[in-house]
């Protein structure tokens, strides 16, 4: 396992045949390499492609809501690295409206990645493939390191990556100024989710967002088991969300703190120390716990 490409390729597929996300202690029991070796490679690729944590083992049963808390509670208990898989692949969206016949993402039919497609037991009479081996996907999970998973191994990893395959926001909820439904009628009763659309898609630039960035919680937890999906996968999907959120903030904090070049030369000239030195700080997560076994 020399090479990182291969290295990853394989990693991502022992992940997502167990659900997405691992300790690494039970993924290092599928490699022949080191705790120390195994997480040389995990951080030489990048979060990227592996989230790494610690998190707080728990007793008692599995916890959802628990389970998303990013990083080790405050109890001072035993911790285990948590390791998430993360990919840039993404269904093409235009290939869904017939507008697209090759691209750099996936060409598949997305009510079939969902398990919902009306044509899953005659899939030939889909406009849309269901084939991951065609040679545009192939090339695409190629180009994107993905060689060697199986379609129930993709399907698990889109899931926890791609928004397109998030169940559906309520629109209605992120407009208006009410912050608990928007202009969303149905409130309590909407099969929709009321989440901020934007943090969904990785975009939310709000340090303090007035929409809910919580993907898993009583609600939520109810819409997932009425439409039969996957809770696992939104639970990986907040994971992963909450860190590209608090990476974009940090991104833009350094922005924001970084001094123009004319204006630190002119610092320079007065002797005065220059501005933007101090470091940003990204969001602290919020406090929850985290769980003793992954699911």
């Amino acid at each position: 396992m020399a090479d990182l490409t291969v290295c990853c390729a394989f990693l991502t597929k022992v992940l997502c045949a167990h659900g997405g996300r691992m300790f690494l202690q039970d993924l290092r029991g599928h490699v022949e390499l080191s705790e120390a070796k195994l997480r040389a490679v995990l951080r030489r690729a990048g979060p990227e492609r592996f989230l790494l944590q610690e998190v707080e083992l728990r007793d008692g049963p599995w916890d959802p809501e628990a389970e998303v808390a990013a990083g080790a509670g405050a109890g001072g208990g035993a911790t285990a690295c948590r390791v998430v898989a993360v990919s840039s692949a993404r269904l093409c969206a235009r290939y869904q409206r017939g507008e697209c016949q090759a691209c750099d993402q996936l060409h598949l039919c997305r009510r079939h990645m969902l398990g919902k497609c009306p044509h899953r037991d005659c899939w030939s009479t889909c406009a849309l493939s269901h084939d991951i081996h065609t040679p545009v996907n192939i090339q695409v999970m190629k180009n994107r390191g993905l060689f060697g998973l199986n379609e129930a191994q993709l399907r698990i990893l889109l899931l926890q990556n791609d928004p397109c395959l998030f169940p559906e926001v309520c629109l209605l909820y992120n407009k208006g100024g009410d912050v608990l439904y928007g202009y969303c009628n149905l409130r309590d009763k909407c099969n929709k989710f009321h989440v901020c659309k934007s943090f969904v898609r990785g975009e939310c630039t709000l340090q303090t967002c007035k929409r809910s960035h919580k993907l898993i919680h009583a609600t939520t937890l109810k819409l997932l088991e009425d439409q039969e999906l996957s809770v696992s996968s939104v639970v990986n999907f907040q994971i992963i969300t909450v860190y590209k959120h608090t990476k974009l903030h940090k991104m833009l904090e350094d922005k924001d703190s970084a001094p123009s070049a004319g204006h630190s030369q002119g610092l320079e000239k007065q002797g005065a120390p220059g501005a933007g030195a101090a470091e940003a700080r990204p969001l602290a997560p919020a406090p929850a716990q985290s769980p003793r076994k992954s699911q």
